[in-house]
Formats: structure tokens, C-alpha cells, sequence
């Protein structure tokens, strides 16, 4: 179990490496402690939400749902992978956007979509919510605290790759979790 908890929290905390890529890039980084803190709350707390409606729902209906969390992450990874057709924005205008209190409440909502339904997945399945959560919350705010830098460093934009990385490994994820491997 400890193994698919941290194949969890490493391909959720892709989003974030991504993000954080792109911020560090566009001299967010100087808004780090701001940019990690929103993070880790909305990463701690959001998958325990979907940890809570999974369960509620699994006992609810009764019924064996274990196809649903691997549907829901596999969902997930494809809706990823269709988001790199997106045209982008101003630069200068959207990291002042993305970096202000608002801006990062917004994207930390956007970013732990994911975490909610991976929360309520694997809620389906009996996980401890926080091993989830503390797993999810560490993984992720690592993955962005290294993105602020190497993205400051390098100057370069590799939200694309990283987000195709990440919607892969979600179908990736997906598929190793229905097979029964994870």
C-alpha cells in the first residue's frame, strides 16, 4: 500500500511540478513561500474531501466499485493530455495573475481536481485519508518547491512536457491500479 501511495502522490504532484515550472520561469519564485503554502493546504485537505465523498458513496450503493477509481484517473490523464491544446496568455500578465493570494487559491482549486478524485477513488477502497492526504501534500509541495527553481534557473517553459508527462502517467496509474498492480 505504501507503494501506491507514493505512486499516487508523485504523478499528482506532476500538476504541480508543471505549474511550478512555469512560475519559477517567470520569476514567480520570488512568491515561494506564498505559492508552497497555498499549495500544501489545498493538496492536504482536498483529497481527504474526496477520501470522505467515496466512502460515503461506497456505502451508499453497496456495491463493489473498485473499476471506478481507475475510470476516474484515467479520466483524468486524457482530460490532461486534451488541456495541452490550450492557447496561452500574456505571460507577464497571467504570472501576476496566477501569483497574487487569489490567483494561487484559483489555481490550487484547478490543481486538486485531481486530488479530489483520486481522494474519492481510492475512498472507494479503504486508504488511510491521511496517508493520502500527507502523502499527496508532501509529494506535491516538493514537486513544486523543485519547479520554482529549476524553472527560475533554466528560463524555459516546460509546462507542455510536464503536463503530457503527468496525463500519461495518470493512464498510466489508471491501468497498473485496474489490473490490480498498484
Amino acid at each position: 500500500m505504501t507503494l501506491s501511495l507514493l505512486a499516487f502522490g508523485v504523478v499528482i504532484a506532476l500538476n504541480n511540478l508543471a505549474l511550478s515550472l512555469t512560475l519559477g520561469a517567470l520569476d514567480g519564485r520570488r512568491h515561494w513561500r506564498r505559492i508552497l503554502s497555498v499549495f500544501a493546504v489545498f493538496e492536504f485537505t482536498v483529497p481527504l474531501i474526496g477520501v470522505w465523498l467515496g466512502r460515503e458513496i461506497a456505502q451508499a450503493m453497496a456495491a463493489d466499485l473498485g473499476w471506478l477509481g481507475p475510470v476516474i484517473l484515467a479520466g483524468l490523464g486524457i482530460t490532461t493530455l486534451l488541456s495541452l491544446r490550450a492557447d496561452r496568455r500574456d505571460r507577464a500578465h497571467l504570472v501576476r495573475a496566477m501569483t497574487s493570494w487569489r490567483g494561487l487559491a484559483a489555481l490550487s482549486a484547478g490543481l486538486s481536481t485531481d486530488n479530489l478524485m483520486v481522494g474519492f477513488g481510492l475512498g472507494l477502497g479503504g486508504v488511510s485519508p491521511l496517508a493520502l492526504a500527507t502523502t499527496i501534500m508532501v509529494c506535491s509541495v516538493s514537486f513544486a518547491a523543485i519547479g520554482l527553481q529549476v524553472g527560475h534557473r533554466v528560463s524555459r517553459d516546460y509546462e507542455r512536457p510536464a503536463l503530457a508527462v503527468s496525463g500519461v502517467a495518470l493512464i498510466g496509474l489508471a491501468a497498473a491500479s485496474a489490473l490490480g498492480w498498484l
